[in-house]
Parts: C-alpha cells; sequence; structure tokens
C-alpha cells in the first residue's frame, strides 16, 4: 500500500521511503521504527496516538528496546524529511505528555502502487479542467475499430521514398542548427551566470525583528510588507518566542498564502539557528489554527 500525502508527497512502507510525486530522484530513504511510526499515525489520524502506544508498536513487539529519546528522535526525522520535501505545514503535531497527531484537516489517500498514485493525480487534474466531461479519455466503439485497423492498412501501402535533398538545402540546414546550438549555449550559460551570483534568499528576507532576520516562504509584495511584519510580530508576542543571537526567523500566515477565506487563519513559524555558512541547520517550528467557524 502507497500513501499520498496532500498530492505531493508518496510514503512507500515497503521501500522504508518518501518522496515527491513528480520526482523520483528526490528519494529519502528512513529506518524501520520511523516508517513503523509514520505507518501508525496515518492508521490513527486525526487521533492522538500515545507513547506508550509507540513503545509497544515500533519496539517492544519486534524485540527492541524502547525509549522517549528513541521516539522523539524518530519524530524529529520525519519532520525533517517532510520539511526537506516542501511541506512547509506543521505534519506531525506534538500533544504535550501524551503523544502525537496527524491533523485530521491533512489530506492522505491510500493508493496500490505509486503508478496508481499517480494515475490518480492525473485524472483528478484532468476533471479540475474539464468539469462538464464524466468519462474523460473515452471514445465510441466505431472510432475505437478505426484506430485499430488503420494502422494495419497502412502497413500493407509502400511508402514513397524521399527525395534527394540537393546539396545546397543541406549546407542551409547545418548552417541554421549551428546557429540554434550557439544561441542556446549562450542562454544556459547567462542562467548559470545569474544563478551564481544571485542569492535566492534576498527575495525572501523581509526584515529585522531584533537581531534576528525575518524571511517569508514566499515573496511578499511591498505594499504587504508592514502588515506582514505586525502579524510575524504578533504572533511571536502571542507565542511568547524572543529572538536569539544567531537565529532567523520564518514566518508564514495563511492570510497571504491563500486566496480563500478558509474560516480560520493558520500561521507557522520556524526559529532556526544558523551555521558558519549563514545556513539554517536546527529549526523548532511553532504551528496554530484559530478557527472562527465550524467544520461543515
Amino acid at each position: 500500500m502507497v500513501y499520498l500525502i496532500e498530492n505531493q508527497i508518496v510514503f512507500n512502507p515497503e521501500e522504508n521511503s518518501l518522496s515527491l510525486l513528480s520526482d523520483d530522484e528526490s528519494k529519502i530513504t528512513v529506518s524501520n521504527p520511523a516508517r513503523r511510526i509514520l505507518l501508525l499515525l496515518i492508521e490513527q489520524q486525526g487521533v492522538v496516538v500515545q507513547r506508550e502506544t509507540f513503545f509497544k508498536k515500533v519496539w517492544d513487539d519486534y524485540g527492541l528496546n524502547a525509549s522517549n529519546n528513541n521516539l522523539n528522535h524518530c519524530i524529529s526525522k520525519l519532520r525533517k524529511v517532510i520539511s526537506t520535501l516542501g511541506y512547509q505545514n506543521e505534519f506531525i503535531v506534538t500533544v504535550p505528555k501524551v503523544g502525537f497527531i496527524i491533523r485530521k484537516e491533512i489530506i492522505i489517500e491510500t493508493c496500490v502502487n505509486k503508478i496508481e498514485t499517480q494515475v490518480l493525480v492525473e485524472n483528478s487534474d484532468e476533471v479540475a479542467k474539464e468539469p462538464d466531461i464524466v468519462l474523460s479519455g473515452a471514445m465510441p466503439d466505431d472510432e475505437i475499430i478505426n484506430h485499430s485497423v488503420a494502422p494495419q492498412q497502412n502497413a500493407t501501402e509502400p511508402e514513397p521514398e524521399p527525395e534527394p535533398e540537393p546539396q545546397k538545402g543541406k549546407y542551409h540546414h547545418y548552417f541554421i542548427m549551428s546557429i540554434l546550438v550557439t544561441a542556446a549555449l549562450t542562454v544556459w550559460a547567462i542562467f548559470i551566470f545569474y544563478n551564481d551570483m544571485s542569492d535566492p534568499k534576498a527575495d525572501l528576507e523581509i526584515a529585522k525583528i531584533g537581531s534576528c532576520s525575518l524571511y517569508a516562504t514566499a515573496p511578499v509584495s511591498r505594499s504587504n510588507k508592514s502588515n506582514f511584519i505586525q502579524l510575524a510580530e504578533d504572533f511571536l508576542h502571542k507565542n511568547n518566542i524572543s529572538c536569539k543571537p544567531g537565529h532567523i526567523l520564518i514566518f508564514q500566515s495563511e492570510l497571504f498564502s491563500s486566496p480563500i477565506n478558509t474560516g480560520s487563519v493558520r500561521e507557522f513559524l520556524a526559529q532556526c539557528s544558523t551555521d558558519d555558512n549563514h545556513k539554517a541547520s536546527v529549526c523548532i517550528s511553532y504551528y496554530t489554527n484559530d478557527r472562527t467557524t465550524h467544520d461543515q
């Protein structure tokens, strides 16, 4: 059984791996205990799985030694893998002194294998684009017959031999091809040079809060920056989070990321320490969901 998370991430328990649906080379392997933990959380989605349950079903039943350190390490590893694959919201939520839970709002679908998962997503995209078509890809029986017979009829007819191309035309063709190849190489070189010279984080840095740089997960327009900064400061104050030297803050609010009013305001903030190369190393995630309407 293969699990598709948010139409984006594929969890294959048989291979102990998580990967992007659109990129097989993004596959990340996890340990057997981490795989069993994720299976438990998915099977009990929306329900808090207690620590004692993890100890028994992940370690004790397999003759292994269970401990809080082992459990916390596996949970941390799973969160890091999910974040590496591009899912920015909090996937596994900690319930203090009880256990862990995957929120029921997260979409998780089951399929027999990854091929079926790919087909499921492609079909859903087609239905979304063509809502009036009930059977996408279907064709009448007589059209199917015509398609199957036509190649056999064409196979019996001899194809005409191509006329020899004049020598002058060949030289002209080679000249055009050389120009196209040269242009493509020039564009590629400019692209590589531009990427090497520019810093992609520069477009995402919004402001300074204390001694910490504040980043967004997506570019914020100049007219919205003041509102974005105010939301981030309110989030820090409400959750009693203080900026620490050598740390950065990564913030996102549903008010900026979602064009639809969902009746709730979900906000996410990661406080990350940086290494000598100014890259984020260890992050602590915070997540809030202030609902203003009841679930339908």
